[in-house]
């Protein structure tokens, strides 16, 4: 049996298509079971048709579902996962492997400080998936999903759900690729605006840019080898993302295939009043600079505009040119 715990956008989209594939899988709820689930799940891959999972065909519990877990897929926000730890070491099976399939850096070290090294498997989600409604899951991008080489067999069966999955080697690399592109997390939350218009105005990709070139410098002060994320290489994405518009639009047309309704996870934490993650993104690359002594004054700036929009409960809803303006001012007091 597959137990996920998270039953948010990526758990409920990734459990339900390995559950439509045939598979046991529950839903495991922080209290109990998942009420978003209890009228069944709807799942739309990207270009296939949209399919159906029955609410008799999963099971939804509390944290004592984890009794007869055989992989244990951990998919809360980051803020969630110390507790998540403390749950899964006090339910599930000794030997259960537990695979992250959340957002930002330090999850595993979390994990594995409660559980063991041993025992936890980094994975990596490649595209984003949106919830209109409860149990209604679209994947709103392209992309695929990595895990380390002790999740192997989960990735031949995320391949027999029709999931794109594949083992990397070198997920520690891969983990810092995919916070370069979850640097633009914040920004959308302050611009507010659906995904592709945020990412057509040049203003606001200007400063993802000068964001990734920070934190491709301080992951080579850590000598981290960063790896393709898809069809994005990193060391390329300030190039690509300072781009004219209309060349952009063409050179990065993968990335702008998103769902027109799609924004950011961060976005959709502000909007519903939840805690941000940016402690887990822009903050350990933060953190990380200091430790090394590479200067990040525009995530440290970023940071500081976030905060301010998550302590009003709302999005400034910034032009890219606004925010321009609004970070070389709390640089120039820095």
């Amino acid at each position: 049996m597959i137990a996920v715990l998270g039953a948010g956008a990526i758990g409920g989209y990734v459990g339900g298509m390995l559950a439509a594939s045939g598979l046991s899988v529950t839903f495991i709820g922080r209290a109990g079971p998942p009420e978003a689930l209890a009228e069944g799940i709807v799942l739309h891959p990207q270009g296939g048709p949209a399919r159906g999972v029955s609410v008799h065909d999963i099971t939804l519990a509390g944290p004592e579902g984890l009794h007869g877990a055989e992989t244990i897929l951990l998919c809360t926000k980051s803020g969630d996962t110390a507790a998540a730890a403390r749950t899964i070491a006090a339910h599930a099976p000794e030997g259960a492997p537990v695979v992250s399939l959340q957002n930002g850096l330090g999850n595993v070290e979390t994990l594995s400080a409660r559980l063991g090294p041993g025992r936890v498997v980094p994975g990596m989600v490649g595209f984003n998936v949106i919830s209109p409604a409860p149990g209604d899951y679209r994947q709103a991008s392209e992309g695929e999903i990595l895990v380390g080489p002790a999740a192997e067999r989960l990735a031949d069966q995320m391949r027999g759900a029709g999931l794109p999955a594949a083992v990397h080697r070198n997920m520690t690399g891969v983990q810092w690729s995919k916070l370069i592109l979850n640097l633009n997390n914040p920004l959308n939350a302050l611009s507010g605006l659906p995904l592709r218009d945020h990412l057509m105005d040049r203003d606001w990709r200007r400063i993802s840019a000068a964001c990734a070139e920070e934190t491709i410098a301080v992951a080579r002060a850590k000598g981290i080898a960063l790896e393709r994320i898809g069809k994005v290489q990193p060391r390329l994405a300030p190039l690509v993302m300072r781009l004219p518009t209309p060349l952009f639009r063409v050179i990065a047309g993968a990335m702008l295939r998103v769902a027109p309704e799609a924004r950011t996870s961060m976005a959709g934490d502000l909007a519903a009043g939840r805690r941000s993650e940016l402690p887990w993104l822009n903050g350990k690359v933060a953190e990380a600079g200091r430790e090394t002594g590479v200067p990040t004054p525009v995530i440290d700036a970023v940071i500081a505009m976030t905060e301010e929009a998550f302590a009003a409960g709302r999005s400034p809803r910034m032009t890219g040119a606004e925010a321009r303006a609004r970070l070389a001012a709390l640089r120039s007091r820095g």
